[in-house]
């Protein structure tokens, strides 16, 4: 693969796959939307919390395969995470995309997405869902580490 194409490697299909089994969270003590109006892409993300800790990530996407992958990598590496932890994976998805700092971690991966580092007009597609958790958890306790 070449090109764009290279951005979808197995592995992105598998986690796009499996954002379908997203769905709400019964007892989400935030909710948050984010639409990615240059592409169509929209995020909804709703997060449980028990304490400090995270119970459980769900939601809706409507999006391209980047944003589904993205998505799905979020409701299954937070559950069990601290809330600090988990802003810590917003950061390293942030740090991914902007210079290719890989991430590490809970948060390891967040590597698949990699080759879309160098695909600078899909880096908004893998961040929407990590600025959608971002919010949510800013309307539960924004001091919250």
């Amino acid at each position: 693969m070449s090109g764009a194409d290279g951005i979808y490697d197995a592995r992105i299909k598998e986690l796009a796959a499996t954002a379908r089994d997203l769905g709400p969270v019964e007892h989400a003590d935030c909710r948050h939307e984010a639409d990615n109006f240059l592409c169509g892409d929209r995020v909804t993300v709703e997060v449980e919390r028990d304490g400090a800790r995270i119970k459980a990530v769900g939601g809706k996407v409507r999006g391209c395969l980047l944003t589904q992958a993205a998505a799905a990598l979020v409701s299954q590496a937070a559950p069990g995470l601290k809330v600090a932890d988990l802003r810590g994976g917003i950061k390293q998805a942030e740090a991914l995309m902007a210079d290719g700092t890989p991430a590490t971690g809970a948060w390891e991966g967040l590597n698949v997405f990699t080759p879309v580092h160098d695909a600078k007009h899909r880096h908004d597609c893998v961040l929407l869902p990590f600025q959608a958790l971002a919010a949510c958890l800013e309307q539960t306790d924004p001091q919250d580490d």
